[in-house]
């Protein structure tokens, strides 16, 4: 089997383990080489200047998730938070070096058309850094963010054993202040609810879906084509 090395952009931490964490812990079981690149250390102020989540607290459940995933690498920049990722020369070449250094065969990142402007932000750098990258995928959003005037339009879809999809769970709880902020157990059947029904769409137990931005065919590598 070939080896791929997996890439996967997110504005804050645990926005990739919603919409991607299967996927990942799939491809670490099976010994692809899987990485996540995080744009901010996802400090939290709400807009009446309550901290819901600390840079220490962040970091510390971003580490945990990852551990449960079994990520190989996991980098945390350092760009504004608070909903204030820029999409700018530097973040664009933020990702680039990050590109350069990691040289994965598959980029993911978020959907430029969802609500949350870090999530936009972030899958514009990611798209620009990565314009030569023939193989890229888009997470499909998760409320509270997504709720676009455009529909997502899944295209890719990955069916997630029932092992990965436990850890993906697991991986979620580990983000405590998000999983006390969004209701508990109903974040977590919300996330489940979703891939119950994106797997019955291709008749699988449960899968994650993703939108093509870019996608090379190729009969000579099985595993990406």
């Amino acid at each position: 089997m070939q080896e791929l090395r997996i890439l996967a952009v997110g504005a804050h931490l645990d926005d990739i383990e919603i919409s991607a964490g299967g996927l990942l812990a799939q491809a670490a079981h099976n010994r692809h080489t899987v990485g996540m690149l995080v744009m901010s250390d996802s400090a939290f102020t709400d807009i009446n200047g309550n901290p819901s989540r600390t840079r220490d607290t962040a970091l510390e459940e971003g580490r945990n998730a990852s551990g449960i995933l079994g990520v190989d690498h996991l980098e945390v920049l350092d760009f504004q938070t608070d909903e204030d990722i820029p999409y700018n020369r530097q973040s664009v070449r933020a990702i680039e070096r990050h590109l350069i250094k990691f040289q994965p065969d598959i980029v993911l990142t978020h959907w430029p058309h969802d609500t949350h402007q870090d999530h936009r932000a972030t899958a514009l750098a990611t798209i620009s850094a990565a314009r030569r990258s023939n193989r890229i995928l888009m997470y499909e959003p998760m409320a509270p963010s997504g709720r676009s005037y455009q529909a997502f339009r899944g295209q890719f879809y990955f069916s997630v054993n029932k092992q990965a999809k436990e850890i993906k769970e697991r991986a979620l709880r580990a983000h405590v202040s998000q999983f006390e902020r969004y209701g508990q157990e109903v974040w977590i059947n919300a996330v489940s609810a979703r891939g119950i029904q994106r797997g019955f769409e291709i008749g699988s137990e449960y899968a994650e879906c993703f939108e093509v931005m870019r996608w090379e065919l190729s009969l000579e590598s099985p595993n990406l084509g």
